[in-house]
């Protein structure tokens, strides 16, 4: 079987070069060629998973660096010459350790092993291990994360056992919980002969499931027997742990810092306690230089955050490091348009410029400057009310007297006036107050000319507060946050939430859009600055929703803003590298504004620009991937230990008043089975996973492959021009890949190229995807869609062949059944459909054999099988009767009996008291008769001449026998009906109408 199936792939890999000596494509050269020899020796080599590469094994290293600074801006007045900009250091030669004790992060023996000898993969469908590139064997790469970014070191020193780390073995002298120790600094801290290495995330690792020692100091032990049972627990927990993932490094719960740090590394984007309390610690323990990375780091994997930037600007101007703090706005201001930012860059600029003795006006020009430009960047704000007041009462300070009339007077009045009518015009909760106060301000100086400057005015000012009352009532309800979250899962704990401060935001954007300030027709680009102003705002708290980002981009290619576009998309990207949607979109624009020259450089250049996307997605996915199947490890060695302290417990009695003594074989079983269920239960969650994560990998890989058919057409294999053989080749050697891959690169080899290609392909896929009917079905339909049936009706037999073997297959054979039933009811024999029925009710039971008949006649949703024709309209299309017609019908009510004459000149009653009720309904309160007498009776009649006739066209073409019934009464003239005596015993003179 072996031989035949690296014969098989032989073959397929030497057709594909056969086709480069024909096309020149396909040509397996240098690393290729070595992963071909090595794949075709394999017995379980699978195309879909040729090589894995060792850098699954390779610890993720946070890039949190800080981003370039900006370049002088010349509008940004600074009352000193900035600081040179700083380059973040990381210094990689030693690792300021905080928080660390005597007792610190100690790895077991296993870890070693498991890191040199990792547990092989398996390819997508779970049959076997994969063949590809095991890691080196040495010392287990680390990576720190203590106060420095990025700074792998290698731990080569031998790790101890947790055996030996047991609590009785440890004397006090060596456990030191003063703060002092918190100051120590080395890269690895080297204790009792034990180095220490990457921090976790507690005393106690909830994700490996390690007991600590701390924990049982805390159960009554005998001193005798408690070393010994600890031991024993302890290497129950080492053998428990499997051993594809490192033993995990123990915390003192006094070690704040280390605890924090371990959260951090664990989940970076997701746990924003951790973040700010590692930064509260260091600045309630007075760590300053601590804490300023610690808000590098932060601001690196959250750079929008205005909040923690404040806060960041506070700290440095509390310890009176104007350089930093003035840095930090230099980097920050023209990218965050944060009110609370730029109110604290005046106070900056105000404090730093003394305009009360300032003699020559410069101090008062750089602040103008500086309100000037913070305007601009949020004056658009609807809470910018208090920024526009703050500027009036600082132009009002200026020298000069309103109403003057020298140079400097005039000059004064000019510029509060231009001030008071840009504020008016911004809604705000201050409009009413500020155009008060410009009302007072032009009467002041000249009624006649003030009225004037009023009414040019006023439109702005009323369009103005009506929308500031339209946007008040929009966003009631927002919290303005520039703390982003990720959005949790449907159905999860703060889902609802989350979405409901999304729709507000969307409400706003919509409205900035719907322009109600009606700026479009005059001021275009104010109308585009609010809007962009809006999405900024919205991406600050909403910093992990793509389709945010998507569509922000979107305006901006729409209206011309392309840079601004290109911005979001990066900026989106950065924030989200697993999102397809934007990396798709960035993609797109790249090849469509790249230059399409002529010349093989410029086809490479091209590609290359395209890929570059596409690579970082692709490797965020597969990370997404390895943290998978990393936590699913630990998940079943924490089970695993957990039950094997209980056995161990059970045996050596170290909960004496919990043990039960009559534990017998059935509770083992249950205990079995529980244990059992648990860790099918973690394998099923993970399982689900990462298979929609390879279904989106491999939908990535399909488009990257379409981009590159488009941009270098098929290529050459290990060449400079790759084409979309090179990117189907590089698919198959990353692996976690699904059969669609297969299917997208034979179709394109079919449309575009070579029919032949496209069989091969096809055929390898079908050997390394047997129970996938997905697949299957494709090639299937391929092969019907090019008259070849004899081959199709061949792969189908094979394909449900193998998944009617298993019980738990058989259902997935359904769509292979249901697709070729419908072929063969159109084009096959009947001999042919009457065996494929017989097969299908034999496999699936459930299904009637009536409907397995009709469904040769569907087509469209179309089943003439099912259709009942109407034969007598009168009997089979009677309306019904409504319930309330039915209950007060005549035919439920009989006619009283009443006597023939009485002297009453109501009406009569009946003859003995058991028929009082006699059917009778309850009287209803009458309404008066609008026309009365003879006038109500012409009127009648009138309705009645003039009444048209019933429509009959509904029963053209139908033999009637009959006239249709009449329409049924209203309900009210059904029981007026009922209460009106027979006709028989009316006696009194009757009026004739026509000879009155």
């Amino acid at each position: 079987m072996a031989d035949a199936e690296a014969d098989a792939e032989a073959a397929f890999i030497n057709s594909m070069q056969a086709m480069n000596g024909v096309t020149g494509s396909y040509e397996a050269t240098g690393a290729a060629r070595q992963h071909q020899t090595d794949s075709i020796s394999s017995d379980e080599y699978d195309p879909a998973q040729a090589v894995q590469s060792s850098d699954s094994n390779q610890n993720l290293s946070l890039d949190t660096s800080n981003h370039d600074a900006l370049s002088a801006i010349s509008p940004l007045p600074m009352t000193s010459d900035p600081a040179p900009t700083a380059q973040l250091s990381l210094d990689t030669s030693a690792a300021k350790a905080h928080g660390q004790s005597d007792l610190m992060s100690r790895e077991s023996s296993s870890s070693s092993s498991a890191e040199r000898h990792p547990e092989p993969e398996t390819d997508g469908n779970g049959d076997g291990p994969l063949q590809g590139d095991q890691e080196q064997s040495g010392g287990a790469k680390q990576s720190s994360t203590d106060g420095h970014l990025g700074i792998d070191r290698d731990v080569t020193g031998p790790a101890a056992s947790l055996s030996n780390t047991s609590i009785n073995r440890l004397s006090t002298k060596d456990v030191l919980i003063q703060n002092d120790v918190q100051d120590q600094s080395a890269s690895a801290v080297v204790q009792n002969g034990v180095s220490s290495t990457d921090s976790n995330r507690s005393v106690v690792s909830p994700d490996v499931g390690t007991i600590s020692s701390i924990e049982f100091a805390a159960k009554p032990l005998q001193p005798a027997s408690a070393a010994e049972t600890i031991d024993a627990v302890s290497s129950a927990v080492e053998q428990a742990t499997t051993p594809s993932i490192a033993a995990p490094k123990l915390r003192l719960p006094h070690d704040r810092i280390g605890i924090l740090e371990d959260r951090i590394k664990e989940d970076p984007r997701g746990d924003l306690d951790a973040w700010l309390n590692l930064i509260g610690e260091h600045r309630k323990r007075g760590k300053l230089e601590d804490a300023r990375k610690a808000y590098e780091r932060f601001l690196g994997v959250f750079p929008s955050c205005a909040e923690q930037w404040v806060a960041y600007a506070q700290m440095e101007n509390e310890s009176q490091n104007r350089a930093a703090l003035e840095k930090i706005f230099h980097n920050t201001l023209l990218q965050i348009p944060n009110i609370q930012l730029w109110s604290m860059y005046l106070d900056h600029i105000r404090r730093h410029n003394n305009t009360t003795t300032d003699a020559s006006g410069a101090a008062r020009q750089i602040i103008h400057q500086a309100y000037d430009l913070a305007l601009q960047h949020v004056g658009l704000d609807k809470d910018s009310g208090r920024l526009w007041q703050d500027y009036v009462q600082f132009i009002k300070s200026g020298p000069g007297i309103i109403g003057g009339s020298n140079w400097q007077d005039q000059q004064k009045m000019d510029l509060l006036r231009k001030t008071y009518q840009r504020a008016i015009c911004v809604p705000t909760q201050s409009t009413n107050m500020l155009w008060k106060e410009y009302d007072g301000f032009e009467n002041g100086l000249n009624k006649m000319t003030g009225r004037k400057f009023l009414q040019d005015q006023s439109p702005g000012y009323m369009t103005a507060r009506s929308s500031n009352i339209e946007l008040q009532n929009i966003t009631r309800g927002l919290r303005r946050t520039t703390l982003p979250v990720l959005p949790p899962a449907p159905g999860f704990d703060g889902d609802i939430e989350y979405l409901e401060q999304l729709e507000i935001w969307k409400r706003w954007i919509q409205w900035e859009k719907n322009d109600p300030l009606v700026l479009k027709p005059d001021d275009i680009a104010a109308y585009r600055d609010r809007v962009v102003f809006v999405y900024k705002q919205a991406l600050m708290a909403m910093r992990f929703w793509p389709e945010l980002w998507c569509d922000a981009a979107d305006f901006c290619f729409l209206n011309t803003l392309e840079a601004e576009g290109n911005d979001f998309l990066t900026n989106g990207i950065a924030a989200n590298p697993e999102s397809c949607l934007l990396t798709f979109k960035r993609a797109d624009r790249l090849e469509l504004n790249t230059a399409n020259e002529e010349g093989d450089e410029s086809i490479k250049r091209r590609g290359a620009a395209v890929r570059e996307p596409f690579d970082r997605l692709l490797d965020a996915l597969y990370d997404l991937i390895g943290k998978a199947k990393a936590r699913e490890a630990q998940d079943l060695a924490r089970i695993e230990a957990q039950f094997a302290i209980d056995d161990i417990e059970q045996r050596n009695g170290i909960n004496a008043d919990d043990r039960d003594e009559d534990f017998t074989d059935e509770d083992r079983e249950a205990r079995e089975k529980r244990k059992a269920e648990q860790l099918d239960g973690v394998k099923n969650v993970n399982a689900a996973q990462i298979r929609l994560l390879s279904q989106t990998v491999s939908y990535v890989w399909i488009a990257l492959m379409r981009a590159m058919r488009r941009i270098q057409g098929k290529g050459k294999v290990n060449e400079q021009i790759g084409g979309s053989r090179q990117i189907f080749t590089d698919a198959r050697k990353r692996g976690r890949i699904t059969s669609d891959v297969y299917v997208a690169s034979a179709l394109i080899e079919f449309h575009c190229y070579d029919p032949e290609t496209t069989k091969k392909i096809f055929e390898r896929g079908l050997k390394l995807f047997p129970d996938d009917e997905g697949f299957a079905l494709e090639y299937i339909r391929h092969l019907i869609a090019n008259n070849d049936h004899t081959n199709a009706r061949v792969v189908f037999e094979t394909a449900v062949s193998k998944l009617t073997q298993k019980a738990e297959t058989l259902s997935r054979a359904k769509p292979l059944y249901a697709f070729i039933h419908d072929f063969e009811s159109r084009y096959g024999e009947l001999a042919q459909i009457v065996k494929l029925e017989k097969r299908m009710s034999d496999h699936f039971p459930e299904d009637p054999l009536l409907v397995l008949f009709s469904r040769r006649f569907t087509n469209h949703g179309f089943n003439p099988t099912a259709i009942r024709p109407i034969i007598s309209p009168h009997t089979q299309a009677r309306p019904k009767a409504s319930p309330s017609n039915q209950q007060y019908s005549t035919a439920n009510y009989t006619s009283p009996k009443v006597v023939q004459k009485t002297t009453s000149p109501k009406r009569p009653l009946p003859l003995d008291d058991s028929d009082t009720d006699g059917g009778r309904p309850p009287k209803l309160a009458r309404n008066e008769s609008p026309l009365a007498g003879a006038a109500g009776r012409r009127r009648l009649d009138q309705q009645k001449r003039h009444q048209p006739a019933p429509d009959l066209s509904r029963y053209e073409g139908q033999f009637v026998a009959h006239a249709p019934p009449p329409p049924d009464l209203p309900r009210d003239v059904l029981i007026l009906l009922s209460m009106v005596p027979n006709a028989d015993t009316y006696d009194a003179p009757d009026f004739k109408v026509g000879e009155m």
